[in-house]
């Protein structure tokens, strides 16, 4: 028997915890201020910032993989939503919203 878990983000919170893990992790952003969003499934999911500077320019910011899963667990981690270490995990789009599936075999639960 296997359970199934899926932790559905929003976009604020996927942008926050994007913002967090690059934060952590050391990676620089351009500045400027974040003027679009969006979240690409083809087939992995690609979440991917515009952001605007002062002058006008602008910066696409793509965000996936093992990046994008680090970002979302640190998220959970900081917000005590649960999250096993042994589980497999993997990411997916779930109603138009980017999802962490955790997938927990019989013998991995408690």
């Amino acid at each position: 028997m296997r359970e199934i878990r899926c932790i559905v983000f929003e976009d604020g919170e996927l942008i926050k915890a994007i913002l967090a893990h690059g934060q952590k992790t050391g990676k620089t952003l351009p500045t400027g201020q974040i003027s679009s969003f969006e979240v690409e499934r083809n087939p992995e999911v690609i979440a991917r910032m515009t952001i605007t500077s002062d002058a006008g320019q602008k910066s696409v910011v793509p965000t996936s993989g093992a990046e994008l899963a680090a970002a979302m667990i640190s998220y959970c981690i900081d917000r005590k939503v649960p999250v096993p270490a042994n589980a497999a995990k993997s990411i997916t789009v779930l109603d138009s919203h980017v999802a962490l599936k955790i997938t927990m075999s019989g013998d991995q639960k408690r």
